[in-house]
């Protein structure tokens, strides 16, 4: 027996599920882990999406996954963007995949590219608003974590080729909820120290999340307001953040930073005596000019053969000869006296050299310097580098305190 009902062909009720999905799932954001996935020859990427209940087919041409950072591959966790298609002849649906993060950090992501938009609008990036470093800093100040990599490869750049630096740290978090507000912390309290020429901050190598701090908008106000120039040293050559694009110099590494806020000893006694050099050619290119005006003047006067005239040339040319002479043995003298000034400051900069004078430097167990008795508690090991020797004691207790 048949029954006289309305029908349906497959075809109009895929067609119809099809414009009522396609409608409904325009522009989605939807997170998953990648499997089954293949980059075919085309440049097209085929994958399934799935979490512990569901798997969902996807597909990405050619023409969005170009800019992708990243090498997706099966086990990734990714978060997509895209729409929802329906293939007809199949009655299948998939996700059409526009955008593709990793993760955990495309939140971060996001948020680094909107910061960065909006301080490049308010023109927070512009080389105008860079501030010059100063050839020759006499006080680093330094802000990081005291017991970071970052420090200890900084100091020990600046010590090797910069002992005549002054090292001025600002321990400080950098990485967690409160880095941010202790960097900006830092920076005020060291740009308030006096006779600080130069600062630079950062911390060694991490993931987005670890060193995130240096992208919070608190932090790059604090680095465009500082009043003494700012060296940004953070992470490894390849991680750029925001307070690398405002600071007044960005530097590949920490160490890189050491490298290029001091010139070295080494240098600085090469260009003293390039300009003692330079200084000694011009006063003999001038006193060569002086020698063949007095020629010339000399040959005049034997042409003129007035006698008394020749006699009052050679007289005055004897006064200003003297004149001469007394003046170049005067610049000679103050040159010479800039030279041996500036070699004594380098010696009394040179940390070797206070030591022999009986001067000691104390260390925590660290290896920190302790410029405070403050900074050691009683019982504290710490060391004492006396010359070349080192002692190690224990701390009992601070005399001027008790007495």
């Amino acid at each position: 027996m048949s029954l006289n009902r309305p029908t349906i062909s497959v075809s109009k009720l895929t067609s119809q599920l099809k414009d009522l999905i396609e409608s409904n799932f325009q522009n989605i954001w939807i997170q998953g882990e990648i499997s089954n996935f293949k980059h075919h020859s085309s440049g097209h990427m085929y994958f399934t999406l799935k979490d512990q209940d569901a798997e969902l087919r996807c597909v990405m041409f050619r023409g969005f996954n170009q800019g992708i950072q990243f090498k997706p591959e099966d086990g990734m966790d990714v978060i997509l963007q895209g729409k929802i298609t329906v293939y007809e002849p199949r009655g299948q649906y998939q996700l059409m995949v526009q955008n593709m993060e990793p993760a955990g950090i495309g939140t971060l992501f996001l948020a680094f590219e909107a910061l960065k938009k909006q301080l490049k609008l308010e023109g927070l990036f512009d080389n105008s608003l860079k501030k010059q470093l100063p050839r020759f800093p006499k006080k680093v100040g330094i802000v990081t974590s005291q017991t970071g990599a970052a420090f200890k490869d900084m100091t020990q750049v600046l010590n090797r080729r910069a002992p005549y630096v002054d090292i001025v740290l600002r321990p400080t978090l950098v990485q967690g909820v409160n880095a941010a507000n202790d960097i900006v912390e830092a920076i005020k309290e060291v740009s308030l120290i006096n006779k600080v020429d130069v600062l630079i901050i950062g911390r060694g190598g991490g993931s987005l999340e670890d060193l995130w701090a240096f992208n919070e908008e608190v932090v790059a106000r604090a680095i465009v307001t500082c009043k003494i120039p700012i060296i940004s040293a953070v992470g490894h050559e390849t991680d750029v953040t925001i307070s690398d694009m405002v600071a007044d110099l960005r530097a590949p590494t920490p160490s890189a930073a050491a490298e290029i806020v001091a010139i070295s000893a080494e240098d600085l006694k090469q260009k003293i005596n390039q300009q003692k050099n330079i200084l000694f050619k011009q006063f003999q290119f001038k006193l060569n000019k002086i020698w063949q005006t007095f020629d010339h003047l000399t040959d005049r006067l034997t042409l003129q053969k007035p006698q008394n005239i020749i006699q009052r040339q050679k007289e005055n040319n004897n006064i200003l000869f003297d004149r001469l002479l007394l003046s170049m043995n005067h610049l000679f003298a103050i040159s010479k006296t800039k030279a041996i000034s500036i070699n004594k400051e380098l010696n009394i900069l040179n940390p070797s050299d206070i030591l022999k004078r009986g001067y000691s430097i104390i260390y925590n167990s660290s290896g920190a310097i302790v410029r405070k008795g403050q900074d050691l508690k009683e019982n504290d090991l710490f060391e004492a580098q006396i010359g070349q020797d080192r002692i190690e004691a224990i701390k009992k207790r601070d005399i001027f305190k008790d007495n």
